[in-house]
């Protein structure tokens, strides 16, 4: 069997899917991890008797989906040959929604979808709607990782850059597209970009533990800033 483990909660998918390798390793079953390029040994691998130490085995990869070409009719083929087989267990980690999947249809799909507050935090990012950002910003802050809302935050700012330059992001669905667009008409473009740098260097102060405030707050300053 294939199961596709992916979603926009990127965090919640990858702490998902090392602590299934975890689970699995407690129980005493061999894990091993596979590159792109084993992908069509892993057949031959689970045919093998397992190791002196386990008497069963799972498989692990990471991007296999995203990496295949859609003329590859030998990698899909094989890995719905894979799906198919019980006996067989290879998880694959992707870190996209299912929507973006170019092969949705090889394997299980387990999701891991984004508190739909986190869409309202986002709606809100403009200025003249500081408080209501400020007031969501609160509630999710107990209920999601400060990472996962930085990095919704910071990739959402680059594409209302990357639209209010006029560059066409091919990946968004057209409703999506709009809503850029009319979101990015209330900033300017040099104050869209500072709060952009801004944010920046406050997820990179998170992740190298160098930022002097806690990191919501500093988000919260930002806020009354730009917004």
């Amino acid at each position: 069997m294939l199961t596709i483990i992916c979603g926009e909660d990127t965090i919640a998918s990858r702490n998902y899917f090392v602590s299934l390798k975890h689970n699995f390793s407690s129980q005493g079953i061999e894990v091993r991890n596979l590159k792109f390029e084993e992908i069509t040994d892993l057949l031959n691998w689970s045919a093998d008797s397992p190791s002196l130490f386990f008497e069963k085995r799972v498989f692990f990869s990471e991007h296999i989906i995203g990496k295949i070409k859609k003329d590859n009719k030998i990698i899909v083929s094989l890995l719905q040959k894979i799906n198919s087989k019980r006996e067989v267990h290879l998880f694959n980690w992707e870190s996209i929604s299912s929507w973006e999947l170019k092969f949705k249809k090889i394997g299980q799909i387990k999701e891991f979808k984004p508190n739909q507050t986190i869409f309202k935090l986002l709606d809100s990012l403009y200025p003249g709607k500081r408080a209501d950002f400020i007031s969501i910003l609160d509630v999710l802050a107990s209920d999601l990782d400060e990472n996962f809302i930085f990095q919704m935050l910071v990739r959402y700012t680059r594409n209302l850059i990357l639209t209010k330059e006029g560059v066409n992001l091919s990946s968004l669905q057209t409703w999506q597209m709009l809503k850029y667009k009319s979101q990015a008409n209330h900033w300017k473009t040099e104050n869209l970009i500072n709060f952009y740098e801004a944010l920046f260097k406050i997820e990179v102060g998170i992740k190298t533990s160098n930022n002097p405030f806690p990191s919501i707050k500093s988000l919260e300053i930002l806020a009354c800033h730009f917004l």
